[in-house]
C-alpha cells in the first residue's frame, strides 16, 4: 500500500513541474538526438539608427495670384495638374494692355520726333544738332552781328543811344532763347526716358495678363473659374513643389547627440509601404522645451510625386553606418511571459539564452542586442517541445 502511495505522488510531482522552460524529464527520448538546422552567428555590419515619427512638407507652396486686374480668358490647369516651370496657367484678357501699349509706343514716338531722332535706331541726342537749339543759336549770332554794328556806329555817332540799347537788348533776348531751346532739349531727353519706362511698363502688364507657374509642381487648390474678374493679387491658383520633399521629424532629446548634417534617412509612409531615401539637411539649434526633443529637416526625392506633403511617415536616420552587431533569423526566436529566448546547440545538446531583442532588420531578421555571442550554433525554427539538455542532431544543417 505504501509503495503504491509512493509511486502515485511521484507521477503526480513530475506532472506538476512541467512547463515549456522547466528542465527536462529523464527519458527515453532524451537518448535520442532530433534533428535541428543551426546557424553560426557572427558579428556582422549592423549600422546604429535612430528611429522617429514626421511628417511631409513641401519644399515650396505658393499662392499664384494675378499681378494685374483682368477677366479670365482662358484657363489651362485645375486640381492635381503637374506643371513645369514657366508653363501658362491662365490667360485674362489682354484687349486693354495691347491699347495702353500701342499709346505707350506713340507717345515715345511723338517725343522723339520733336527731338529730330524719328529715322535714328538709337535714342542718344547732341542738343545743337536739334532743329529748335540751331534755330535759337541763329537767332542769336544774328543779333550779336546786328549789336557789334550798331556799337561801332553808336560811337561814330551814326545811331543815337536808344538804339544802341535796343541792339544790346536784342543780344540779351537771343542768348535767353538760345538757352531755353538747350533746356527744352533736356526736358524732352527726360521725356523720352520716362516714356520709355511707361512703354516698359505697359509691355510688362501685356506679359503679366498671361499667368505662369514660378516653379515645377502640381496645383493643389483651384481658386478662380473661366470668365471670373480678378483684381491684383486675387489668387487663381495653389502651387505646391512635389519634389523634392521637406521631411520633419522629432527625434528624442538621449539621441539628439547623435544626429548629423547629411546622414541618411530612410522614410516611410504609414499603411502606403512607400520607402524612400533621403538626407538630414537641417537641425534645430535649440531642445524643444514641451516635447524635450529635437527637431530635424530631411530632403527627400519625389521626383515620380509617388510622396504627397502632409503625410504622416517614419524615418530611420543612420546615425553610425560602421556599426556591428548580431542578428538570428526571426524564426529562432521564442517568446513567454514576455521573455525572448533562443536555443543553441552546445556539443550536441540544447541550451536556453534569454536574448534582448532590438529593430527587425531585412530580410526577416532580428538584431540581438545582448545574450549571445560570435560563433553560438542558434536552432532555426524554434518549437516549443523543444527543451534544454535535449539531444539535437545538426549535420543536416
Amino acid at each position: 500500500m505504501r509503495l503504491g502511495i509512493a509511486v502515485l505522488a511521484t507521477a503526480l510531482f513530475g506532472a506538476g513541474c512541467s512547463g515549456p522552460y522547466s528542465a527536462p524529464n529523464v527519458s527515453a527520448n532524451q537518448a535520442r538526438a532530433i534533428p535541428v538546422k543551426v546557424l553560426q552567428v557572427r558579428v556582422e555590419s549592423i549600422p546604429e539608427v535612430v528611429t522617429a515619427t514626421g511628417e511631409l512638407f513641401a519644399e515650396e507652396l505658393a499662392t499664384i495670384s494675378a499681378k494685374v486686374p483682368g477677366r479670365v480668358e482662358r484657363l489651362y490647369v485645375d486640381l492635381g495638374s503637374s506643371v513645369e516651370p514657366n508653363q501658362v496657367l491662365a490667360e485674362l484678357e489682354k484687349d486693354d494692355y495691347r491699347v495702353r501699349v500701342r499709346q505707350a509706343e506713340a507717345l515715345v514716338e511723338q517725343t522723339r520726333a520733336r527731338l529730330g531722332i524719328a529715322d535714328s535706331p538709337s535714342d542718344d541726342v547732341v542738343a545743337e544738332n536739334t532743329a529748335m537749339v540751331r534755330q535759337a543759336a541763329a537767332s542769336l549770332k544774328e543779333a550779336r552781328l546786328i549789336f557789334a554794328n550798331t556799337s561801332r556806329l553808336f560811337k561814330e555817332g551814326v545811331v543815337s543811344k536808344v538804339d544802341f540799347e535796343r541792339g544790346q537788348v536784342s543780344v540779351q533776348a537771343a542768348e535767353a532763347r538760345y538757352q531755353a531751346a538747350l533746356e527744352e532739349v533736356m526736358q524732352l531727353r527726360a521725356q523720352l526716358s520716362e516714356r520709355r519706362a511707361l512703354l516698359v511698363l505697359a509691355r510688362q502688364q501685356l506679359a503679366d495678363s498671361t499667368i505662369r507657374a514660378p516653379f515645377r509642381g502640381a496645383v493643389t487648390r483651384r481658386q478662380a473659374s473661366l470668365g471670373e474678374f480678378l483684381a491684383v493679387n486675387a489668387p487663381l491658383v495653389t502651387l505646391v513643389r512635389q519634389h523634392p520633399l521637406r521631411l520633419r521629424l522629432e527625434v528624442p532629446e538621449r539621441f539628439a547627440d547623435k544626429v548629423h548634417i547629411g546622414q541618411r534617412v530612410q522614410v516611410k509612409l504609414g499603411g502606403a509601404g512607400t520607402e524612400r531615401a533621403g538626407a538630414v539637411v537641417r537641425l534645430s539649434p535649440a531642445i524643444e522645451a514641451e516635447s524635450r526633443s529635437l527637431l530635424v529637416e530631411g530632403e527627400i526625392p519625389n521626383e515620380d510625386g509617388a510622396l504627397r506633403p502632409g503625410s504622416f511617415a517614419e524615418a530611420v536616420i543612420t546615425v553610425n553606418p560602421e556599426a556591428r552587431g548580431i542578428a538570428v533569423p526571426a524564426d529562432s526566436l521564442t517568446s513567454f511571459a514576455g521573455i525572448e529566448r533562443v536555443f543553441v546547440a552546445v556539443g550536441g545538446v540544447l541550451d536556453e539564452r534569454v536574448v534582448k531583442t532590438g529593430r527587425r532588420l531585412a530580410g526577416d531578421r532580428v538584431e540581438i542586442l545582448s545574450g549571445l555571442s560570435s560563433g553560438d550554433q542558434v536552432v532555426r525554427n524554434a518549437g516549443e517541445k523543444m527543451s534544454r539538455g535535449q539531444r539535437v542532431d545538426t549535420s543536416g544543417s
